[in-house]
């Protein structure tokens, strides 16, 4: 069964992964672009394949986006016609509008716009790669509705006492998920008196500043 329905409206390298990857998490998708060759490269692995041009009044019209879960647009190559379409699926009552931008002030027009999420895809590789490199114990780091969830390492600092002692939710608003001992599999974690060791690979989800300030290196 389908999880969601989403329209992805413009088919540019970012427009594209994200489409087949939502389609691949079992969720319909629809897919528009007024390239030919695009479309038809993704038609089979998608559930709906237009081609149009959603910067025309009457495509979106038809295209009846009050029905997906969200629209995303993804022609910031094209910033007019972006701007055109975010005007107009705001105007046919979309629920939910995300849009890639290019540029901080494109961010900030299509905000006063009306989309509801605006992304930057380079920009957000950059942050998690330098947050990766400069800290060695966080190997991944997400943000998520204002908290993060991160991949990390258990430092010397943690090292031998038990989640109950240290108590993260409460002290740290920080909450373990899962753990990974070395050369094992991740685990849900059970019990408050499982012992953390150095090494040990935890999944944690909580407030990103006491993430960071937690498992960084000393």
């Amino acid at each position: 069964m389908s999880k969601n329905h989403y329209a992805v409206l413009g088919l540019g390298s970012f427009g594209a992964k994200l489409a087949v990857a939502l389609a691949k998490a079992g969720n319909t998708v629809l897919i528009v672009d007024i390239d030919q060759q695009r479309v038809d490269d993704l038609r089979d692995k998608v559930t709906e394949a237009v081609i149009a041009d959603v910067s025309n009044e009457e495509v979106v019209r038809e295209l009846d986006v009050r029905k997906f879960d969200a629209v995303i647009l993804g022609m910031s190559s094209h910033f007019e016609d972006q701007v055109l379409a975010l005007t107009l699926v705001k105007q046919e009552g979309a629920r939910k509008v995300i849009v890639k931008a290019n540029t901080v002030i494109q961010e900030r027009i299509l905000f006063r716009l009306g989309a509801d999420e605006v992304i930057q895809p380079e920009q957000d590789v950059a942050e998690r790669l330098a947050r990766r490199l400069t800290m060695d114990n966080i190997s991944d780091l997400f943000e998520f509705k204002g908290s993060a969830i991160a991949e990390v390492t258990v430092p010397e600092s943690l090292s031998g006492r038990s989640l109950r002692q240290l108590d993260l939710r409460n002290r740290f608003n920080v909450t373990v998920l899962l753990l990974r001992k070395p050369g094992g599999s991740s685990e849900t974690v059970m019990t408050p008196d499982t012992i953390l060791e150095k090494g040990d690979q935890l999944t944690v989800f909580g407030s990103q500043k006491s993430i960071i300030e937690l498992f960084r290196e000393k």
